[in-house]
């Protein structure tokens, strides 16, 4: 019978060590990946995800893949670039390292990574050397065939890291005697907005769906000088967090069904073409209030970009993973589980006092009552933390 490495993927929405140069090239590469994963979605309704913890837990994966395994995760991730794979790992964490720098004191910014192995395999030295090096991820031994007690052990640790809000990630129903690996990530972001929404402000409004359906939202309500752009068929903002250097963008079509256009134009090039028409100007902006929590298979997602022999029994190829064990691992749980909630404080914050900024101008008005597109990004390199849709179901 076949053994079996389960990776899992967790995000919401470092110690530092030595900073290097990173290739632009490299910093598009997990853009595009980012976009890409996003726009093989199957979306109907509202969405968020993590690509950042993604490609952290991909990059894990890689260490110990080998063969086409290997080639389909780099291709997925970096187009096939010419970087050797000790250097994507550096540039990696380098690039992890910067983000938790440029999150300083303003923004919570983690992403934790561990490897909960069973106690009857022993895992290559070089891939444990690798993981901590660049990932400061430990290995924790496990007894899997004590099912429940290993799920309980592992959510408990994924609850610690995203701070309670990402519970009962782990089925105890996918442990068993066979049952080599867990590797998961963890991302947790919580930051303030720069210009916090007066609570005050937030009223009952209407958010207009396709078909003519609409539905009752608390829409947070401000005036502000902030980045806005004006597209052919769509309008964006972007509201900087305390800081300065992370910040969340929302595209808001014209017409109520005008969400999926705007999601097929999606590629590194059109944020980048709207971050750097922004002009700063004054607006009036009507934002709702929600909080979001979905979760893939990415079994199903990953396949879409390319990775695909990992997932298979016979194809998939994980001999510089397992000492005792140079055949017939592969990877038959995927998960990504993401929670992200937006209120007047900030991302994830909890309210605080709140302080509006009154100009005597006409301002622009920035109203997302209708289906949306938000991420978060960090502001210098574009790389997207969360990207999702807001596009509540009517009942």
């Amino acid at each position: 019978m076949s053994s079996k490495v389960h990776i899992s993927v967790i995000s919401l929405t470092a110690v530092m060590d030595s900073l290097m140069d990173i290739p632009v090239d490299f910093e598009q590469s997990l853009i595009e990946f980012s976009t890409s994963l996003y726009k093989g979605l199957n979306k109907a309704e509202s969405v968020c995800l993590s690509p950042y913890s993604i490609t952290a837990a991909l990059l894990l994966v890689m260490i110990g893949a080998s063969g086409r395994s290997k080639e389909q995760i780099t291709s997925a991730l970096f187009q096939n670039s010419l970087y050797s794979e000790e250097q994507q790992l550096k540039f990696y964490k380098s690039l992890h390292n910067q983000l938790t720098q440029r999150a300083g004191v303003n923004v919570s910014f983690s992403s934790a990574n561990r490897l909960f192995v069973s106690d009857q395999f022993t895992v290559f030295q070089n891939v444990q050397e690798n993981a901590k090096r660049y990932f400061g991820a430990e290995i924790s031994v496990k007894d899997f065939t004590k099912s429940e007690a290993s799920a309980n052990e592992m959510n408990n640790w994924v609850s610690e890291q995203t701070n309670g809000k990402i519970e009962d990630l782990i089925k105890k129903d996918w442990l068993n005697q066979n049952t080599v690996m867990f590797i998961i990530n963890a991302v947790y972001f919580k930051a303030t907005w720069k210009r916090q929404f007066p609570p005050q402000n937030t009223q009952k409004e209407n958010f207009y769906l396709p078909n003519n359906k609409t539905i009752e939202v608390e829409m947070m309500n401000n005036e502000m000088i902030f980045p806005y752009f004006r597209g052919m068929d769509f309008s964006a903002i972007a509201l900087p967090f305390k800081g300065g250097n992370f910040d969340m963008v929302f595209i808001s079509p014209n017409e109520k069904h005008g969400l999926p256009k705007i999601e097929a134009k999606i590629t590194p090039k059109f944020f980048s073409d709207i971050s750097a028409g922004f002009f700063k100007t004054f607006l009036s902006i009507s934002i709702p209030k929600f909080k979001l929590q979905t979760e893939f298979d990415l079994t199903k997602e990953l396949p879409k970009l390319g990775v695909k022999d990992i997932f298979d029994e016979v194809k998939a190829n994980f001999s510089n993973l397992i000492v005792e064990r140079r055949g017939g691992l592969y990877v038959d749980v995927a998960v990504h589980k993401s929670v992200f909630n937006v209120n007047e404080a900030g991302v994830e914050g909890a309210a605080a006092t709140a302080f509006g900024m009154p100009l005597r101008s006409i301002p622009i008005q920035f109203k997302a009552n209708k289906p949306f597109l938000f991420y978060v990004r960090d502001i210098k390199s574009g790389l997207i933390l969360f990207i999702g849709r807001f596009h509540p179901q009517v009942n």
